[in-house]
């Protein structure tokens, strides 16, 4: 185990992806009613972090690739992920609740049919949504995924130090960046 050591890789990625031909984007009254369920009545905590501070809801399948989606692919790379899982959910203030309505809806509609179905929806911290370097829009899904999947508790590394860490490099990409706009050339020797 002494050849084991934590450290940073920085990588740059460029990404070039097709969108299927769409309507123009708006808060269909479905998405509105399942956000606010998920997140307002029921309390459901940041999937990543567990924080229940600038939640906001986020499509795991996206809005814009929906016209493209198979839904049945959906419906079963959704059941695999679980984002509703046991741990999960009993970090809601309403658990059964969720897990009721959940319950209901797969067996109504087991195909998830739209975007805006509740369970392919999921709530994250403004930081894991959207944040450069922490958020699920901002870095790629492999390392996001791997990040989310470490243990709050009993790992080589908890899930807090993972994200203190993403944390911290985000803080100094910030940083420098906002060196490099104002021109700065560091002393070289």
């Amino acid at each position: 185990m002494a050849d084991i050591v934590e450290h940073f890789r920085k990588g740059t990625f460029e990404q070039q992806y097709w969108l299927p031909a769409h309507n123009k984007r708006r808060e269909s009254s479905l998405f509105r009613k399942n956000k606010e369920f998920i997140r307002d009545e029921c309390g459901v905590p940041c999937w990543v972090c567990g924080s229940k501070k600038d939640r906001e809801v986020h499509h795991v399948f996206e809005w814009s690739f929906w016209n493209a989606v198979h839904p049945e692919k959906v419906t079963n790379i959704l059941k695999a992920i679980e984002f509703y899982d046991d741990d999960y959910v009993n970090r809601a203030n309403k658990p059964r609740k969720l897990r009721d309505r959940i319950k209901e809806i797969e067996k109504s509609k087991p195909v998830i049919n739209t975007p805006d179905d509740v369970r392919n929806l999921v709530v994250f911290c403004r930081k894991h949504h959207r944040l450069k370097l922490t958020g699920i829009h901002t870095i790629t899904f492999p390392i996001w995924l791997a990040i989310s999947a470490v243990p709050a508790r009993g790992g080589i590394l908890t899930r807090k130090q993972i994200l203190m860490a993403a944390e911290r490099v985000r803080k100094i990409d910030e940083e420098l960046a906002s060196l490099a706009e104002n021109n700065y050339e560091p002393y070289r020797t």
